[in-house]
């Protein structure tokens, strides 16, 4: 499996685990050489995220069913919200599910204050812990009994270290439970790549993005995020200890998949 990914691999690794849960890109950067989420403007990406991914909201609520329909109801599920900084998944699944504990890990301490900001306003604190902490540094006493990872991988770079992420994340959930994963998964190889980005560029300036704010981005795909091919992220799951992996979303080069841990 692994030859078959190396095979795959275009990328130059540098190993930087991002911080970025469920974000693009914030309008405080564009003109910005070094894109940080901890000096991100946190209200310019919460009123802008929405409007970048075709059918945000509906693959949020679809990632929260595939949960719901996975996960045996009993009085102590606790789930793992990989990137939480933002607050989407921890605000949807606290409100929906009352008696789930959520715990939330990000490396960017300025975008946590986000998703705190979101828990508050939903009256979900008590059952919301947000810890500052990379995937390897998360603690081991707990098995989580589902994850989501929401937009989050194709900020990770290089293969390596996309694949530390995963293996980390699927020794800290019990065997048979479901992960959530999306990510931008651009393949510039592609016949279709020019026209993908140019309706993507299109959606985006009628959705209101502005016109720099797309420029950013563009030129962002493989240098500050590093997205790969759809065929590579399902080889990566089933490699680092996943199975039963199904697309369940697809907007351009934004996808969702659910898969089981084995």
């Amino acid at each position: 499996m692994s030859d078959s990914l190396d095979n795959r691999w275009n990328g130059t690794p540098k190993h930087k685990e991002s911080a970025a849960a469920d974000r693009i890109e914030t309008g405080n950067q564009v003109n910005s050489a070094v894109n940080s989420w901890d000096t991100a403007d946190v209200d310019r990406y919460e009123q802008s995220i929405a409007l970048k991914i075709p059918g945000y909201a509906h693959m949020h609520d679809l990632m929260e069913k595939l949960l719901t329909a996975s996960i045996a109801h009993n009085n102590s599920i606790n789930i793992l919200i990989t990137g939480a900084g933002g607050g989407k998944e921890v605000s949807l699944l606290g409100t929906r599910h009352p008696d789930w504990q959520l715990t939330g890990m990000d490396t960017s301490p300025r975008m946590l204050t986000l998703a705190e900001k979101r828990a508050e306003e939903a009256g979900i604190t008590n059952k919301v812990k947000l810890l500052p902490v990379t995937m390897e540094q998360l603690p081991v006493d707990l098995m989580y009994d589902g994850a989501t990872s929401m937009l989050m991988l194709h900020f990770i770079h290089g293969l390596e270290a996309k694949k530390t992420f995963l293996r980390h994340l699927a020794k800290r959930l019990k065997p048979g439970s479901p992960l959530i994963i999306a990510a931008v998964n651009a393949n510039p190889a592609s016949p279709a790549y020019a026209v993908m980005m140019q309706a993507w560029k299109d959606y985006m300036l009628q959705a209101g993005v502005l016109a720099e704010e797309w420029e950013w981005f563009a030129a962002s795909l493989g240098q500050q995020s590093d997205p790969v091919s759809s065929e590579t992220l399902e080889l990566l799951l089933a490699e680092c200890g996943f199975s039963q992996i199904t697309r369940y979303f697809g907007a351009l080069w934004v996808e969702a998949y659910y898969a089981i841990r084995d």
